[in-house]
Protein backbone atom coordinates (compact mmCIF):
# COMPACT_ATOMS: atom_id res chain seq x y z
CA UNK A 1 0.00 0.00 0.00
CA UNK A 2 2.99 2.35 1.42
CA UNK A 3 5.28 1.45 -1.55
CA UNK A 4 2.38 2.77 -4.23
CA UNK A 5 2.33 6.27 -2.47
CA UNK A 6 4.42 8.87 -4.66
CA UNK A 7 7.11 10.19 -2.61
CA UNK A 8 7.06 13.50 -1.41
CA UNK A 9 9.99 15.78 -2.95
CA UNK A 10 10.41 19.94 -2.55
CA UNK A 11 8.57 20.27 -5.53
CA UNK A 12 5.28 19.28 -3.72
CA UNK A 13 5.55 22.45 -1.33
CA UNK A 14 6.21 24.96 -3.50
CA UNK A 15 6.74 26.68 -7.07
CA UNK A 16 9.32 26.65 -8.65
CA UNK A 17 10.25 29.52 -11.30
CA UNK A 18 12.28 31.45 -13.49
CA UNK A 19 12.64 34.39 -15.56
CA UNK A 20 13.41 33.47 -19.59
CA UNK A 21 14.85 36.89 -21.09
CA UNK A 22 13.51 37.65 -24.75
CA UNK A 23 15.88 37.32 -26.91
CA UNK A 24 16.04 39.31 -30.64
CA UNK A 25 19.52 37.73 -32.16
CA UNK A 26 20.22 35.09 -34.77
CA UNK A 27 19.12 31.55 -33.71
CA UNK A 28 22.88 30.15 -34.78
CA UNK A 29 24.36 32.41 -31.89
CA UNK A 30 25.02 30.62 -28.88
CA UNK A 31 22.97 32.69 -25.64
CA UNK A 32 25.05 34.96 -23.16
CA UNK A 33 25.33 33.94 -19.74
CA UNK A 34 22.09 36.32 -18.65
CA UNK A 35 20.02 33.82 -20.31
CA UNK A 36 21.08 30.74 -18.44
CA UNK A 37 18.63 28.78 -15.89
CA UNK A 38 19.16 28.53 -12.75
CA UNK A 39 21.43 25.03 -11.56
CA UNK A 40 18.52 23.38 -9.21
CA UNK A 41 20.44 20.00 -9.23
CA UNK A 42 20.51 21.19 -4.65
CA UNK A 43 16.72 19.77 -5.54
CA UNK A 44 16.79 17.27 -7.67
CA UNK A 45 19.39 15.02 -6.50
CA UNK A 46 21.49 15.32 -9.63
CA UNK A 47 25.24 15.78 -10.58
CA UNK A 48 25.56 18.64 -12.63
CA UNK A 49 27.00 18.12 -15.87
CA UNK A 50 25.24 20.54 -18.51
CA UNK A 51 24.49 24.49 -18.41
CA UNK A 52 21.11 25.40 -20.39
CA UNK A 53 20.43 28.66 -21.30
CA UNK A 54 16.90 29.74 -23.22
CA UNK A 55 15.67 32.59 -24.77
CA UNK A 56 12.11 33.52 -25.91
CA UNK A 57 11.06 35.69 -29.20
CA UNK A 58 7.28 35.74 -30.44
CA UNK A 59 9.10 33.43 -33.55
CA UNK A 60 9.67 30.62 -31.12
CA UNK A 61 12.27 29.86 -28.39
CA UNK A 62 15.92 29.63 -28.95
CA UNK A 63 18.34 27.40 -26.40
CA UNK A 64 21.91 26.94 -26.01
CA UNK A 65 22.92 23.56 -23.66
CA UNK A 66 26.53 23.07 -23.24
CA UNK A 67 27.11 19.90 -21.80
CA UNK A 68 30.57 18.52 -20.29
CA UNK A 69 31.47 14.80 -22.20
CA UNK A 70 34.12 14.29 -24.16
CA UNK A 71 32.44 11.31 -26.22
CA UNK A 72 28.95 11.25 -27.99
CA UNK A 73 26.69 8.19 -28.24
CA UNK A 74 23.05 8.97 -29.14
CA UNK A 75 20.24 5.96 -30.04
CA UNK A 76 16.85 6.45 -31.74
CA UNK A 77 14.04 5.70 -31.12
CA UNK A 78 15.00 4.87 -26.99
CA UNK A 79 16.66 8.52 -27.11
CA UNK A 80 16.56 8.59 -23.38
CA UNK A 81 19.30 5.66 -23.16
CA UNK A 82 21.94 7.97 -25.12
CA UNK A 83 23.01 11.29 -25.37
CA UNK A 84 19.91 13.30 -25.87
CA UNK A 85 18.42 16.20 -24.60
CA UNK A 86 14.77 16.80 -23.56
CA UNK A 87 12.39 19.71 -23.42
CA UNK A 88 9.24 19.25 -21.84
CA UNK A 89 6.75 22.94 -22.56
CA UNK A 90 3.39 24.06 -21.40
CA UNK A 91 2.66 26.81 -23.86
CA UNK A 92 -0.18 27.92 -21.18
CA UNK A 93 1.47 26.78 -17.54
CA UNK A 94 -1.86 24.67 -16.63
CA UNK A 95 -0.73 23.91 -13.19
CA UNK A 96 -4.26 22.35 -12.46
CA UNK A 97 -3.91 19.04 -15.24
CA UNK A 98 -3.47 16.07 -13.88
CA UNK A 99 -1.94 15.06 -17.77
CA UNK A 100 -0.71 16.50 -20.37
CA UNK A 101 -3.39 19.36 -22.45
CA UNK A 102 -3.23 20.19 -25.81
CA UNK A 103 -0.75 23.20 -24.71
CA UNK A 104 1.76 20.55 -23.59
CA UNK A 105 4.77 19.48 -25.40
CA UNK A 106 7.58 16.69 -25.22
CA UNK A 107 10.47 17.55 -27.41
CA UNK A 108 13.65 15.35 -28.04
CA UNK A 109 16.80 16.55 -29.93
CA UNK A 110 20.14 14.11 -30.62
CA UNK A 111 23.89 15.69 -30.87
CA UNK A 112 24.32 13.60 -33.74
CA UNK A 113 21.67 12.41 -36.49
CA UNK A 114 21.22 8.72 -36.33
CA UNK A 115 19.99 7.36 -39.08
CA UNK A 116 16.95 4.35 -38.94
CA UNK A 117 15.18 2.96 -41.21
CA UNK A 118 16.97 4.44 -44.44
CA UNK A 119 16.26 8.43 -42.65
CA UNK A 120 18.38 10.34 -40.36
CA UNK A 121 16.67 11.51 -37.64
CA UNK A 122 17.97 14.62 -34.69
CA UNK A 123 14.93 16.22 -33.28
CA UNK A 124 11.18 15.84 -33.18
CA UNK A 125 7.91 15.42 -30.44
CA UNK A 126 7.00 12.33 -28.44
CA UNK A 127 4.43 13.94 -26.44
CA UNK A 128 1.37 11.19 -24.96
CA UNK A 129 -1.32 12.37 -24.43
CA UNK A 130 -4.27 10.84 -21.74
CA UNK A 131 -7.61 12.17 -23.39
CA UNK A 132 -8.33 13.49 -26.75
CA UNK A 133 -7.03 16.64 -25.62
CA UNK A 134 -4.05 16.95 -28.01
CA UNK A 135 -2.42 18.21 -31.09
CA UNK A 136 -0.51 16.67 -33.86
CA UNK A 137 2.85 15.84 -33.51
CA UNK A 138 5.12 18.29 -34.80
CA UNK A 139 7.45 17.63 -38.15
CA UNK A 140 11.23 17.24 -36.27
CA UNK A 141 12.66 18.96 -39.65
CA UNK A 142 11.02 22.07 -38.74
CA UNK A 143 13.50 22.31 -35.57
CA UNK A 144 17.40 23.69 -35.92
CA UNK A 145 19.85 21.70 -34.23
CA UNK A 146 23.14 22.38 -34.24
CA UNK A 147 26.04 20.69 -32.53
CA UNK A 148 29.61 21.79 -32.16
CA UNK A 149 31.94 19.23 -30.56
CA UNK A 150 34.82 20.30 -28.49
CA UNK A 151 37.67 17.82 -26.68
CA UNK A 152 35.61 17.56 -23.34
CA UNK A 153 32.21 19.25 -24.09
CA UNK A 154 29.74 19.41 -26.92
CA UNK A 155 27.31 22.78 -27.40
CA UNK A 156 23.75 21.74 -28.42
CA UNK A 157 22.50 24.91 -30.20
CA UNK A 158 18.76 24.35 -30.56
CA UNK A 159 15.41 26.79 -31.96
CA UNK A 160 11.79 25.67 -31.42
CA UNK A 161 9.88 27.59 -34.00
CA UNK A 162 6.67 29.13 -32.90
CA UNK A 163 4.19 27.10 -35.32
CA UNK A 164 5.23 23.93 -33.71
CA UNK A 165 4.09 25.39 -30.39
CA UNK A 166 0.73 24.71 -30.03
CA UNK A 167 -0.56 27.47 -27.97
CA UNK A 168 2.14 29.65 -28.22
CA UNK A 169 1.17 33.10 -28.09
CA UNK A 170 3.71 35.43 -25.64
CA UNK A 171 1.40 38.36 -26.16
CA UNK A 172 -1.57 37.48 -24.14
CA UNK A 173 0.16 34.59 -22.33
CA UNK A 174 3.52 35.75 -20.26
CA UNK A 175 4.27 32.36 -18.84
CA UNK A 176 5.40 28.71 -20.01
CA UNK A 177 5.39 25.84 -18.18
CA UNK A 178 8.95 24.24 -18.71
CA UNK A 179 11.85 21.02 -17.53
CA UNK A 180 14.57 19.32 -19.39
CA UNK A 181 16.28 16.43 -18.45
CA UNK A 182 20.08 15.89 -20.02
CA UNK A 183 20.51 12.00 -21.13
CA UNK A 184 23.98 11.24 -21.19
CA UNK A 185 25.08 7.47 -22.50
CA UNK A 186 25.87 4.96 -19.52
CA UNK A 187 25.48 7.66 -16.89
CA UNK A 188 22.97 9.34 -14.82
CA UNK A 189 20.78 12.50 -16.17
CA UNK A 190 20.26 15.83 -14.91
CA UNK A 191 16.76 17.77 -14.56
CA UNK A 192 15.27 20.82 -13.94
CA UNK A 193 12.48 21.22 -11.83
CA UNK A 194 11.75 18.01 -10.99
CA UNK A 195 13.51 14.16 -11.50
CA UNK A 196 12.27 11.37 -13.33
CA UNK A 197 13.50 8.96 -10.36
CA UNK A 198 10.40 10.63 -8.76
CA UNK A 199 7.80 11.65 -11.27
CA UNK A 200 6.91 10.88 -14.98
CA UNK A 201 7.93 14.50 -15.62
CA UNK A 202 6.55 13.28 -19.47
CA UNK A 203 2.63 13.35 -18.12
CA UNK A 204 2.79 15.42 -15.04
CA UNK A 205 2.69 19.24 -16.67
CA UNK A 206 1.92 20.13 -12.85
CA UNK A 207 5.36 19.56 -12.32
CA UNK A 208 7.26 21.85 -14.01
CA UNK A 209 8.53 25.24 -13.75
CA UNK A 210 7.07 28.13 -14.78
CA UNK A 211 8.94 30.68 -16.61
CA UNK A 212 8.04 34.25 -17.06
CA UNK A 213 8.28 35.48 -20.59
CA UNK A 214 10.54 38.75 -19.36
CA UNK A 215 11.09 41.79 -21.99
CA UNK A 216 13.54 44.78 -20.87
Amino acid sequence: MLEELEPLTPVHFFALGANCHHYSGRKELHLPKKYLLPDLSDLTGDQTFAEVALGWSKKGITATIRVSRSSIEPFFPDFTAGDSVEFFIDTRDVKTSGSNTRFCHHFYFLPLPVQTNGESVQAGEATRFRTDDSHDLCDGSLFYVACERERKRYTLQLFIPAEVLHGYDPSQFDRIGFTYRVNRYDDNPQHFSASSEDFSIEQHPSAWASLKLTKE
